[in-house]
């Protein structure tokens, strides 16, 4: 009882871990984006500094250093979990304030601004206990670059440059900006796009064997079906099972059962072919459909894989070295174009030749044709 019921918690944990890895993921992604931005942006303003030192405007040279100087505290308060949000408020604060001054000293027209609207994609990317804060920095955000441009609209600058000039930073801090957001919608598209892959494996394997599971087994039965009707190729099903698992995880343990799991289903995946379909069908159960296979070839690779399985020996103790053999027995049944069938009837086949295997005394290929009557076997 104590086994089974760390193997419960044990299957709970693992659960779990699925079902939030997702979410940790992309936070754990937003934050090596935001020490990659707040790097890059560090360079930049070492570039600023010597603009605004060679445009004879020297409190933004200044201003610029004491950007840098920022950035790397903000590298620094990144690389510990505790701080990373003072980390975000002192980027989003710098960008802002960056912005107001960039506007108060050159003009708005420089195009500085454009920065400070990065700040709200990735606002909006942060994870925030309470989205009640996120809302409410937006719209400080939103705010501050209003009043900003009400101020400047319209007033004289403190350092007037060339019109030349003021049009260069515009067009170059636009095109700058846009490419960094760019960058960011990029990221994230990759991202979501990896995590869908991800959420689907596991909606559609089996998390121990990595095989197809029963679910998605059943729907690409559903398709394969419908291609037949159109191609007239032949089908064929192979239901098998291991031998004695039972015995074999009450003698050697859950963790013993799983790797004998593990390994069945590696060879199973190994031997067949790549347009055949393989997937753990249920407990020590698993199916292959084989599409444009007739019945006879069918049970000769079902033989190979049980010749094949019947070799391995599975690691059952490290220390001592000790080894399992482990044996499977076949049910195979196939599914003529031209016939009337169905998946419930076709598994309905494949187990009783899966059964008169087991009748039969275990580790051997049964055959169950479509034209051929049931008769039905208890396993021995």
């Amino acid at each position: 009882m104590a086994s089974s019921n760390s193997n419960i918690s044990k299957d709970r944990s693992q659960l779990l871990g699925r079902a939030h890895g997702a979410p940790r993921q992309v936070e754990r992604s937003f934050w090596r984006l935001l020490f990659r931005t707040s790097i890059m942006a560090g360079v930049t303003h070492v570039v600023f500094v010597a603009l605004f030192y060679t445009l004879d405007v020297k409190p933004l040279a200044i201003v610029n250093i004491a950007s840098s100087v920022l950035y790397l505290l903000i590298c620094l308060l990144m690389l510990r979990p505790g701080t990373r949000f003072l980390a975000l408020g002192l980027f989003v604060f710098e960008f802002q304030a960056h912005a107001l001054l960039t506007a108060y000293l050159i003009g708005w027209d420089s195009g500085f601004h454009y920065y400070a609207l990065l700040t709200i994609p990735l606002i909006t990317l942060a994870y925030f206990d309470d989205n009640r804060m996120k809302g409410v920095a937006i719209f400080g955000v939103i705010a501050l670059m209003v009043a900003t441009d009400a101020l400047s609209r319209g007033g004289a600058p403190a350092y007037v440059l060339e019109r030349s000039v003021v049009d260069t930073l515009h067009y170059a801090n636009l095109i700058a900006s846009l490419s960094i957001l760019a960058v960011i919608v990029a990221f994230y598209f990759g991202l979501i796009t990896r995590t869908e892959d991800k959420l689907r494996q596991l909606a559609t394997t089996d998390p121990l064997t990595h095989l197809l599971n029963r679910r998605s087994m059943l729907e690409i039965w559903d398709l394969e079906c419908a291609t037949q009707k159109r191609s007239g190729n032949p089908m064929s099903v192979i239901l098998c099972d291991i031998d004695h698992f039972k015995r074999i995880n009450d003698q050697h343990g859950h963790d013993v059962g799983d790797q004998v799991l593990r390994v069945v289903s590696e060879t199973l995946a190994d031997k067949t072919r790549q347009s055949d379909h393989v997937a753990r069908w249920g407990g020590e159960e698993f199916l292959v459909l084989m599409v444009g296979t007739p019945i006879d070839k069918a049970k000769q690779l079902a033989e190979k894989l049980r010749q094949t399985v019947s070799r391995l020996d599975v690691p059952i103790d490290d220390k001592n070295g000790a080894q399992l053999q482990v044996t499977l027995t076949f049910g195979v049944t196939d599914m003529p174009p031209s016939k009337t069938d169905s998946q419930e009837a076709a598994i309905t086949r494949a187990d009783v030749a899966l059964y008169a295997g087991k009748h039969a005394g275990r580790n051997c290929v049964r055959c169950q044709g479509y034209d051929q009557p049931l008769v039905r076997h208890n396993a021995a």
